[in-house]
Order: structure tokens, then C-alpha cells, then sequence
């Protein structure tokens, strides 16, 4: 059984799906990460934007990935720009691709519709992973067999664990990332409380995933909710404004590929 988990940002599975992706490589199953984007604007210091950092980052996922068992050579990287990510035939393109080379049974990718984060590249990639499970199964070289969420806030499988330590160390591997991740570190035992010991067990915690069942019709996501969640993402405590996405020498060649990925999708200043 081949495992393939898809995320946005380098340091994106750590917090999300450590345990799951441990366990799953300790009993040797194929696991492999694809990251869509290197994480180039992953930090507010401009002079730090750009290629340097997502050199950085690259190497900081293969790191943390060693810590979950995870073979380098199954760590994957696009050449998506990160703050760039669409839900267009582009991207669905790319994204395909991947997944015809990796060939997975089951994948695993950020909550597109019932999530708390509510980030446009993550909601992007999770989009496009279930347009290609349930619209593009005829274009793939081997059946997805099973789609899962993470980052959902409507979960219908859970990967329980006892102790937080082994995803700290992973996820504190990310140093570039140090100044979201000492706040990460006190809202992780949080969001992994486990609140149904009735149906899950003495657990203390767990990871939460939203299976998609391939022939079923999707549950629809209460609109009031959706406005809320909206509202904060246009508020920028998740989303980084577009001012953000600005590199401090625009004469190189990622600065002029900045300068056309910000008039192609219209971002302004």
C-alpha cells in the first residue's frame, strides 16, 4: 500500500499528520511527501524571501521527514511559488502528473471545504485533489482508492496518540519557521485533545481526517459558517496580504517571475 501526503508548505504535515505518517512508516508501508510550493515567502524579513529560503525549507522537511521514517527520496517538491497556488487546469495538470509518477492507493491533502485553516494555497490544494479523485480517475495510471483530509474541523477517522513529543520533534526542525511555530507549540496539545473518550477510547489525543467516499454526494457546508470563516481570511490572520508576496530585488529572475505571477492573478499592492 502506497501513502502519498500533499501539502502546500514544507512545514506543513509535521502539525498536521506526524504520528500517522510514523506509524504508517514503521510498519513499512510506502510513504511519500509532495510539496507543492518550496515556502519562498514564509517569512516576513524581505531580505529572507526568495529562493534562499525555500533552499532552507527543503531541507528542513527532509529532516523532519527522517524523523518520521520517511525515505528521502520519497520527499517531492513542485516548482509551484508559494502564495501562488491556484485551482486552475495549470496546477490540476501538475498536481496530476505527481501523482501518475508516485502511482499512491491513498492520498492525503489539506480540508478544502470543512476546514479551520483557511489559507487559499491550502484550500487550493485540497480542491484539486478531490477534482482529480472524483472527476479525473480515468486519467490515472493506478486508482486513487481513498482521499483523506487533514486541517478539518468535520472529522470522520482519527489516528489517536498518547504523548505530543514525537511531533514536536519533527515539527521544531522547522527553524525557519520559529516565529509561528513557539505559538503552534502551545495551540498543538489543544486542537489534539481528544473529546470523545466514549467512542475513541483513553486516548489523549488525536489526529482528525475527513475520509471522501468517491461515489457519495459531499455533505454541504453550513453557509454561516462559511461566511465566518471568509471573513477571517480576508482579515489576514491566516492569509498573508498580497503585499507580502514582494521579493527586495525584483532584477533576478525569481523577482521577475514574482512581477509576472502578481499581474497574472492580479494582486495589488
Amino acid at each position: 500500500m502506497k501513502y502519498l501526503f500533499i501539502c502546500v508548505h514544507p512545514d506543513d504535515l509535521e502539525f498536521n499528520c506526524s504520528n500517522l505518517m510514523w506509524y504508517l512508516s514503521q510498519k513499512e508501508k510506502s510513504v511519500h511527501i509532495l510539496s507543492l510550493t518550496k515556502g519562498e515567502f514564509g517569512i516576513f524579513d524581505p531580505k529572507w524571501k526568495g529562493p534562499q529560503l525555500g533552499y532552507i525549507r527543503q531541507h528542513e522537511l527532509i529532516k523532519a521527514a527522517t524523523v518520521n521514517g520517511i525515505d528521502p527520496e520519497h520527499i517531492h517538491f513542485d516548482d509551484i511559488i508559494d502564495g501562488f497556488v491556484q485551482f486552475n487546469r495549470a496546477h490540476i495538470e501538475k498536481l496530476l502528473l505527481w501523482i501518475n509518477k508516485i502511482q499512491p492507493d491513498i492520498i492525503l491533502a489539506p480540508e478544502p471545504y470543512f476546514t479551520y485553516y483557511w489559507h487559499s494555497d491550502h484550500i487550493n490544494c485540497g480542491r484539486m485533489a478531490f477534482y482529480i479523485y472524483k472527476n479525473l480517475q480515468h486519467s490515472l495510471k493506478h486508482p486513487i482508492k481513498s482521499l483523506l483530509f487533514y486541517t478539518t474541523f468535520k472529522p470522520n477517522f482519527v489516528w489517536p496518540f498518547k504523548d505530543p513529543q514525537h511531533a514536536f520533534k519533527s515539527l521544531y526542525l522547522h527553524k525557519s519557521q520559529w516565529w509561528l511555530l513557539k505559538r503552534m507549540g502551545m495551540f498543538y496539545p489543544i486542537e489534539k485533545r481528544n473529546l470523545n473518550f466514549k467512542k475513541i477510547g483513553r486516548w489523549k489525543f488525536v489526529e482528525r481526517y475527513r475520509r471522501v467516499l468517491l461515489h457519495k454526494k459531499e455533505p454541504k457546508a453550513n453557509r454561516i459558517l462559511k461566511t465566518i470563516l471568509g471573513i477571517i481570511s480576508n482579515l489576514h490572520l491566516v492569509n498573508p496580504p498580497q503585499k507580502h508576496f514582494v521579493v527586495p530585488n525584483w532584477d533576478t529572475s525569481f523577482g521577475q517571475k514574482i512581477l509576472r505571477l502578481r499581474e497574472k492573478y492580479g494582486f495589488q499592492d
